[in-house]
């Protein structure tokens, strides 16, 4: 009977996601994985066969935790949809703990490397960005059937012009910038009648 492991695969998940999202894929090594995971490469490529597949299963854990987590949280139970709108930007500004800056997101992150070109990778994070569109555009909705957001331009085009702001605004804070909110008004006041 082999050695129990020292390791479960939520743990190995949480710290090579928690790796993949601060440093990019890319230049994540196996070196790096096994100091994280406290694993030999061996024990990680048992469950792992490849580090693209293991970069799609952080990827899709990710979106079930911090992508629906913030859509739920900050979209779907927000009463008034342009606060929820709101406070959904804001919270990507938010530091990872123990460090300066937001990291960003793990989404924008990934899709800005070469393992982006993995179609499992690709899948995954097209998924999460659809989610997080749909969280869009399902505010968007509620606020033009309560009047506050115009109905003159169609609500997927207006869900597209919030994840583009939404994409920009996550590069910026992964770079340090802070004083993006003036510009998130901006764009959330235009949606108004």
């Amino acid at each position: 009977m082999g050695r129990p492991p020292k390791i479960d695969d939520v743990e190995i998940l949480d710290r090579a996601t928690s790796l993949f999202w601060r440093d990019g894929c890319d230049a994540v090594t196996i070196r790096d994985l096994e100091a994280a995971l406290d694993l030999r490469a061996p024990a990680i490529y048992r469950r792992y066969a490849t580090k693209n597949e293991l970069i799609e299963r952080c990827v899709e854990r990710y979106v079930a935790r911090v992508v629906d987590g913030r859509v739920g949280r900050h979209l779907e139970r927000s009463d008034d949809p342009l606060d929820g709108l709101r406070s959904f930007f804001a919270s990507a500004l938010d530091p990872h703990p123990g460090e300066p800056t937001s990291r960003g997101c793990l989404l924008t992150v990934t899709a800005s490397q070469t393992a982006f070109q993995d179609p499992e990778i690709r899948t995954a994070v097209r998924a999460g960005i659809d989610r997080i569109r749909s969280g869009f555009k399902a505010q968007i909705e509620r606020g033009r059937a309560n009047g506050q957001i115009r109905t003159d331009t169609g609500a997927d085009v207006q869900a597209t012009h919030l994840l583009l702001l939404f994409e920009g605004l996550l590069v910026l804070a992964r770079s340090g910038a802070t004083d993006v909110m003036n510009s998130v008004d901006l764009s959330l006041s235009a949606l108004r009648p």
